[in-house]
């Protein structure tokens, strides 16, 4: 058989787009074992919808509890409770971004009222993401600041003397 015959889809992405349907259809959060049963109905087997979940959640298109994809090396992994597909728009995340590398130290409120300004539809969940993805901290008396290795553009002045 050549390779010419071959179907040209690959089956990992084919699987990962109905896992990404199905979250959507759902709802933003969905059940594991709701997922696993349907998953069973389509003929996705537990491991393989672990692997493309794990796969979809580092490529950051869907989110599952802390230690979801970690080999934790015995037969069967622990299933989390929830699963659910990422709500923050990708523009409004580099938005968001964009706005820390300017103004690398700034109060939520102020953040807030800015991004809702420049059409960032929900700055909480664009927030959340940039945090998650190292771009910046929150600290507890509700100061967001840029971290210095994920706002390139701009480097962040050191306040020591």
């Amino acid at each position: 058989m050549s390779n010419g015959s071959r179907a040209c889809t690959d089956p990992f992405s084919e699987i990962a787009g109905q896992i990404i349907d199905k979250l959507d259809e759902i709802g933003t959060v969905v059940d594991y074992d709701e997922l696993e049963r349907w998953a069973d109905k389509e003929g996705i087997g537990k491991y393989t919808l672990r692997m493309v979940l794990c796969e979809l959640v580092e490529q950051g298109a869907a989110v599952a509890p802390e230690g979801f994809c970690e080999d934790g090396g015995g037969l069967e992994p622990p299933k989390p409770k929830k699963i659910g597909v990422r709500k923050a728009d990708p523009k409004d995340v580099e938005r968001v971004r964009a706005y820390l590398a300017e103004y690398w130290s700034v109060g939520l409120l102020r953040l807030f009222d800015d991004m809702a300004r420049s059409g960032v539809k929900n700055v909480n969940e664009a927030l959340k993401e940039v945090i998650r993805l190292g771009y910046a901290e929150l600290s507890r008396i509700g100061v967001v600041n840029a971290t210095q290795p994920r706002a390139p553009n701009k480097k962040i002045r050191n306040i020591d003397p």
